[in-house]
């Protein structure tokens, strides 16, 4: 431990000090003159080793050059300056879920753990791989800093295992410029969504673009919205604390209308499957299609020219209300990505110190708002004086609208956050099956409620806070 070496050579020190201090009470002046320089060397040399000196890993998920060099200037070489001899190495990683996974189970993988969201990260907990952050929370004083909630859902059997690194929510990025000259309108309700939607069509674009061949998750976004803006929140909440069957009619019917509208409104399965962020963003951009139906991550590709290479504008709204008995707006809310220490970490302190760092950089998460939009909105209160003037006022508006509406109760609970990690994996999986018609709304929201309840037992489904 960090803590144990610097002790070790403390000591050390301390039984020289003693050695030192008799010489200085009894030796002559030329003598104490040389033990004083004596003893200030030995200062010197237990502030130069006090520090752990070695390697931080950490795999990235897939990047921009210019978002990964601002979180190095911003959150990485700040740690690196304050701990001379420590190296912190970023290595990017296509497919990194299953490549972490593979390594991670196998005893090996990066010091710092970054999964998609509390559902993976609790799995790992739960097989033992990761190590508890309890400690060096409390130490740092993060426990007063991160709400309850964010910590919660990070608990397994009462130790906290990972820290969100976003809070995110779902919505709609669209064509601004497009809906424009159009005169189209951001649909508040399903009427609206429906009558946009065809209006597009009639123009030969497509309504929704989407992909998920690098991220088969991709898949449950759009799950999440569904069930929230047609169930309504109130009724998610109750399934996800065990109060209502997953198989209830009314998610049966969130899910028929989803199947129904992303064979109408989404592109073919067999484009959609190899299509990803580099292809769809772009396709907004340059109209050929009109909105993208994402998270806050979405904006980490606007003002990239690679993948909004047009001059038209972009904005942002929350995703319609799909019955009439669920209000408008709500959003979303959910953690986009969390960050944990491998149990199997050769330096696990000095990976554990380096993640608390990034959280209480507050200066340094400020300006990655600017410098890795749509990503890094870190659950501590960053000061509004901190915050950059260049950074999107789209963005800054979809930050502040989701505070709003979380403070307000108006919100609703992304999958990726808040199911148990079977549950999860079959959301996104099992959703395909529906799409192909080789399974029916019903035998897929049974077979989802069979797995929720079995993880629920077993007390790995994400704690969920008490509805405002």
């Amino acid at each position: 431990m960090i803590v144990s070496s610097k002790l070790q050579l403390s000591g050390a020190f301390k039984s020289a000090t003693i050695l030192v201090s008799s010489n200085l009470k009894g030796g002559n002046k030329p003598m104490r003159k040389i033990t004083f320089m004596i003893l200030i060397v030995l200062f010197v040399f237990t502030l130069m080793y006090a520090q752990e000196k070695g390697k931080v890993t950490w795999w990235y998920e897939t990047v921009t050059p210019e978002n990964l060099q601002g979180l190095i200037n911003d959150l990485v070489k700040p740690f690196e300056n304050s701990h001379p001899g420590v190296e912190v190495e970023i290595t990017v990683k296509d497919q990194l879920r299953e490549v972490l996974r593979a390594a991670i189970v196998a005893g090996e993988g990066p010091d710092i753990v970054m999964t998609m969201g509390p559902a993976e990260a609790n799995r790992y907990a739960k097989a033992g791989l990761l190590l508890p952050l309890d400690e060096y929370i409390r130490a740092a004083g993060l426990d007063s800093e991160i709400p309850s909630l964010f910590l919660d859902i990070g608990k397994v059997k009462g130790k906290v295992y990972s820290i969100p690194k976003t809070i995110e929510s779902m919505g709609i990025i669209y064509n601004k410029s497009l809906f424009e000259e159009n005169g189209w309108k951001v649909p508040t309700n399903r009427e609206e969504w429906v009558t946009l939607c065809e209006k597009i069509k009639r123009k030969g674009i497509i309504p929704v673009a989407a992909g998920n061949s690098t991220w088969r998750p991709t898949n449950e976004h759009y799950v999440t919205v569904y069930l929230n803006h047609y169930a309504g929140p109130e009724n998610v909440y109750k399934a996800l604390t065990g109060q209502m069957s997953w198989s209830d009619p009314i998610f049966v019917k969130a899910i028929e209308m989803f199947k129904n509208d992303f064979k109408k409104y989404w592109p073919d399965f067999s484009t959609y499957s190899t299509m990803a962020a580099e292809d769809i963003v772009p396709m907004v951009a340059m109209r050929q299609a009109a909105m993208l139906v994402i998270g806050t991550w979405g904006f980490q590709w606007m003002g990239d020219p690679a993948y909004w290479p047009s001059d038209d504008e972009w904005g942002w709204a929350p995703f319609p209300s799909l019955n009439e008995n669920v209000p408008y707006p709500i959003v979303d809310i959910g953690i986009g990505t969390t960050l944990s220490v491998n149990k199997n970490s050769e330096h696990p302190d000095l990976a554990a110190d380096f993640l608390i760092s990034m959280f209480k950089n507050k200066e340094g998460l400020a300006k990655l708002q600017r410098d890795f939009p749509g990503e890094w909105v870190a659950p501590v209160d960053i000061p509004s004086e901190s915050i950059p003037e260049e950074v999107d006022p789209v963005f800054v508006e979809h930050i502040q609208t989701q505070y709003k509406l979380l403070k307000e109760g108006n919100y609703g609970y992304t999958t990726w956050t808040f199911l148990g990690p079977e549950t999860w994996q079959w959301c996104y999986e099992g959703i395909e099956k529906v799409w192909l018609d080789q399974m029916t709304p019903e035998e897929y929201m049974k077979k989802w409620d069979e797995i929720f309840k079995k993880e629920l037992e077993e007390g790995i489904v994400p704690p969920v806070p008490p509805r405002r």
